[in-house]
């Protein structure tokens, strides 16, 4: 079975540990030599799905891949220092020890460098599993955030997730395992692995209800109160955020578990958090910074990218702070960065903009997160604002286009779920492409010959939609149909020609996507239309 080789490797990259004092570090080795692993083996490091992810995507086994070379990790521990966690794509270890004994550890030859991440202990050699309970089917308090991104339709069609396996990292997520919303999940034992790299244990159900909420948006199960977007993909919870501070070593936490969610074949990641400050003003970020290639966990991003993952990211909530900009791995070049928008499709106030230092659109797209309905870590159901509740449903819109469209890589689908966004002829760095939504898109243009016709407000808070003409052409009939192709608005124009037409809607459309149709005397157009 797959599941049980992938168990075994992620238990046997857990070294044991001991007690220790002191500082946090991250020790970077010189080279890989004399390995005892192969790239012609890769079975022997990596799982079965990784594997297959990888032959799927024509994405080459490198030296990259390769674990740790073993004898410089026992070097270290020979020095009487505990060594935790190792990163294969830096050539890395995460240790903790007396800052004394750092002068030992960068004498020895194979040793590149040591870099100081947090002070003080939080690593434990305590470890131990959780299971428990939560809930079952269907849902209206969230209903609006689903018929923003078109879900609806997808779960029509039978699409939940299944055979997708996503990792989410955050800062915990307390009430998972006891919250009967997410009851199916263990019941079908789709918690394929969980890990807390903050303290170094399987205890991740604790510390913080910020995890939980975001994965509720794709997860969490309700009989018709509350549905999830991909509530039948596996999943592996990490918490990598350390909530009594920050310092760089939660990227480098980010970074390790991202390694572990690469060798157990994840194919999403979603992660809610962003740094550009911390308590240390030594590690901090400036906005120059945000390249896509300076901070450690946007370089982490961009390598998972290469092994075949999907990166979704929250953009940042600091749009109406000092800052403004997006923060780390949002500035992530081929990863989805995601900002909120609000009940009327505007940006939210607090969602952090682009671009990046070197000029790219940010964020990459938006969902509704000003307001996103969620569960909380009592199993109550309730609303939140920030792009951390946004970044997670986007995710879960690409593990339901993923398992309708399994022949495409990860960048394919970036490209799909960009392509299928409102706003993708005309980006910005507030909004960027815009919402994405995938029924309306396989066969419409986002409105071809703009320049001939414009419509707005587009997406829509109110009843009346305007139609500007830009040439002589005469508009003969415009309806509106729904996702399942049900006509909702229909209207025979015999105008000879105008400006501006607006068209009353009367509440016809209640919030969702919906597919516009414009018939001319020369020409057939086609454009998707939100409603709030």
């Amino acid at each position: 079975m797959v599941r049980t080789k992938f168990t075994i490797l992620l238990l046997t990259i857990l070294p044991l540990v001991g007690f220790a004092q002191g500082n946090r570090y991250m020790v970077f080795f010189s080279d890989k030599e004399s390995s005892a692993y192969s790239t012609s083996n890769p079975e022997e490091f990596l799982s079965s799905k990784a594997i297959e992810r990888r032959v799927k995507q024509e994405i080459a086994i490198t030296e990259q891949d390769l674990p740790v070379n073993d004898g410089y990790l026992q070097g270290v521990k020979d020095l009487g220092i505990d060594v935790f966690f190792t990163s294969k794509w830096f050539n890395a270890a995460l240790i903790q020890t007396e800052p004394a004994n750092i002068t030992s550890v960068e004498a020895l030859s194979y040793v590149d460098s040591v870099l100081f991440v947090a002070p003080g202990e939080r690593l434990t050699a305590s470890s131990r599993k959780h299971k428990d309970k939560s809930n079952r089917e269907k849902s209206v308090a969230n209903q609006t955030q689903l018929n923003i991104l078109g879900i609806n339709s997808l779960h029509s069609e039978g699409y939940f997730g299944e055979g997708i396996s996503m990792a989410f990292l955050d800062g915990g997520f307390s009430g998972v395992n006891t919250a009967s919303a997410f009851q199916h999940i263990f019941d079908e034992n789709r918690v394929t692995y969980v890990y807390n790299f903050v303290e170094n244990s399987d205890e991740v159900y604790k510390s913080s209800s910020h995890g939980t909420q975001a994965f509720s948006t794709v997860a969490a199960l309700i009989a018709e109160e509350y549905q999830g977007i991909a509530t039948g993909a596996e999943f592996m919870l990490f918490t990598t955020e350390d909530v009594s501070g920050e310092y760089r070593i939660e990227e480098y936490n980010w970074l390790i578990a991202t390694e572990k969610a690469d060798s157990a074949g994840v194919d999403i990641i979603s992660t809610s958090l962003g740094y550009n400050t911390f308590d240390d003003s030594a590690m901090d970020y400036t906005i120059e910074d945000l390249d896509g290639k300076t901070a450690i966990i946007s370089q982490a991003a961009e390598i998972a990218t290469l092994k075949g993952i999907l990166v979704v990211t929250s953009a940042g909530n600091e749009g109406s702070n000092e800052w403004q900009f997006i923060t780390t791995p949002a500035d992530a070049d081929n990863i989805l960065a995601v900002g909120s928008v609000g009940a009327d499709g505007e940006p939210s106030g607090f969602s952090s903009i682009g671009p990046t230092a070197d000029g790219r659109i940010k964020p990459d797209v938006v969902a509704y997160g000003g307001g996103a309905s969620v569960i909380n870590s009592n199993g109550s159901i309730g609303s939140k604002n920030g792009t951390s509740f946004s970044a997670p449903q986007v995710a879960g819109l690409a593990a339901l286009s993923w398992q309708a469209n399994p022949t495409l890589t990860n960048l394919e689908l970036r490209q799909l779920i960009l392509e299928l966004s409102v706003t993708y002829n005309e980006p910005n760095n507030k909004t960027g492409y815009g919402i994405p939504d995938y029924k309306t898109t396989l066969s419409i243009n986002p409105i071809a010959k703009k320049e001939a016709i414009k419509v707005f407000p587009n997406p829509l808070s109110g009843d009346q939609l305007n139609i500007k003409m830009t040439n002589q052409e005469r508009l003969l009939s415009i309806e509106i149909f729904d996702i399942n192709g049900r006509s909702m608005f229909k209207n025979n124009l015999n105008e000879a020609s105008y400006d501006v037409l607006t068209i009353d809607l009367e509440e016809s459309l209640k919030g969702g996507v919906y597919v516009l149709e414009l018939i001319t005397d020369t020409q057939h157009y086609k454009a998707r239309l939100v409603k709030f």
